[in-house]
């Protein structure tokens, strides 16, 4: 499938795009990468993004796909939280003509947010919750966005700022204000992802997200067994905040950067 959505952009003319479940990319990931590698503008429609696909068990649930895809170069990695953020996604995969995209989606329902954007989610990453001064920040991406907006409610008395990361690539290609406008120095930043947490230390001071294979049982089950609960994940919040109380967080964007794309070593 993916091999023949490769010839397809070869040839030109069409935008091709082909879909399964996000999990089942490890089978054609031998062409995914091939269309990173040709330049390629293919887009992959993933669905059933993560544990939440329930009793068809671990076999079905991606729970580090993501994170593989993320680590491909010249891939974009999408996962909207609404129907704004979808069609943006949508968006930017089409403008980018020499790079493939892969739309990770949920299976289960998700709200619309108030804050959400066709513009904003081609941002890569915007708030969704603002704080003037936040003491905590909170970023998420897809079915966690709304989860994490829940677990900031519950956080009475503290300013948490929520921010909704669609696509880590396209944050990447933002000036250095922009993402300290979102991450302010010092404040500590809370990911949450059903789904592993590896890279998620490149935005995040403490990650919540899958260390493990997921299991076969109802989503109901699920959430409150993995911790994607909007009281679990405030807990988790409040430790954080006792955490850093008498000191600040590191800045996760004072740091030297090298672009090698060019440089040959």
């Amino acid at each position: 499938m993916a091999a023949v959505c490769n010839g397809m952009a070869a040839y030109g003319a069409l935008l091709p795009f082909c879909a399964t479940f996000l999990n089942f990319t490890g089978y054609a990931l031998g062409a995914v990468r091939l269309s990173a590698l040709s330049e390629f503008r293919v887009m992959y429609v993933m669905t059933h993004d993560s544990i939440g696909l329930g009793e068809d068990g671990p076999t079905h649930q991606p729970v580090e796909m993501m994170e593989s895809l993320r680590s491909m170069p010249n891939m974009m990695v999408m996962r909207p939280a609404d129907i704004n953020e979808t069609s943006g996604c949508y968006a930017a995969a089409i403008k980018h003509k020499n790079t493939p995209s892969t739309l990770c989606l949920s299976r289960q329902g998700m709200p619309n947010l108030a804050l959400s954007s066709i513009a904003n989610a081609q941002l890569g990453a915007y708030t969704v919750v603002p704080a003037e001064t936040p003491a905590l920040v909170l970023v998420a991406s897809g079915s966690e966005v709304g989860l994490a907006m829940s677990a900031a409610a519950l956080l009475e008395g503290v300013s948490v700022a929520v921010v909704s990361m669609p696509c880590q690539e396209l944050f990447d290609n933002q000036t250095t204000e922009y993402k300290k406008s979102l991450f302010p120095d010092g404040v500590p930043v809370m990911s949450v992802e059903c789904s592993a947490t590896r890279g998620w230390e490149k935005y995040s001071h403490v990650q919540v997200g899958m260390t493990t294979f997921g299991k076969s049982a109802p989503i109901k089950q699920l959430l409150p067994y993995f911790g994607f609960t909007e009281e679990a994940v405030a807990d988790k919040a409040r430790q954080v905040l006792e955490f850093y109380k008498e000191k600040a967080a590191h800045s996760l964007y004072d740091r030297l950067e090298f672009n090698f794309t060019h440089s040959g070593h």
